[in-house]
């Protein structure tokens, strides 16, 4: 292999560190907002279902280490959206405290083999689609 004519430049790498509850990000543009048959559907079936989960389920399901919260903050649901999942429908849907699903987000591949994010390609008896 010949040898390079112009040598690699090396610079310092760059020290990132990751956001903890500092100042919001500040947005480039706004939020779009939920078209009106989304929002309806918020106002109507999701918002009722997640304030009775809330109380029939008041416990985090998840219990993602010895950090979880205990009392249940925040609705999930394991299949995204995007992918299928109905966000009016309870058996879809499970109760976490704020820590736990910050941490499923946080942690996607931990999160997948624990159960609690279900990929698209994923078929119900747990096998990938080909």
């Amino acid at each position: 292999m010949p040898a390079r004519v112009v040598p690699l430049k090396r610079a310092p790498l760059a020290t990132v560190t990751p956001l903890h509850g500092g100042q919001p990000l500040a947005r480039v543009a706004p939020l779009r907002p939920r078209s009106a048959k989304t929002a309806k559907v918020y106002r109507e079936q999701r918002a009722p279902l997640v304030a009775e989960l809330l109380t029939t389920r008041p416990w985090c399901q998840i219990r993602w280490d010895d950090r979880c919260q205990g009392r249940a903050a925040d609705v999930h649901e394991p299949r995204k959206r995007s992918h299928g999942a109905d966000i009016t429908d309870p058996a879809q849907c499970v109760t976490t405290c704020r820590h736990c699903h910050s941490q499923v987000h946080g942690n996607p591949a931990a999160a997948e083999r624990r159960g609690w994010l279900i990929r698209s390609t994923a078929v119900p008896n747990g096998e990938d689609a080909a």
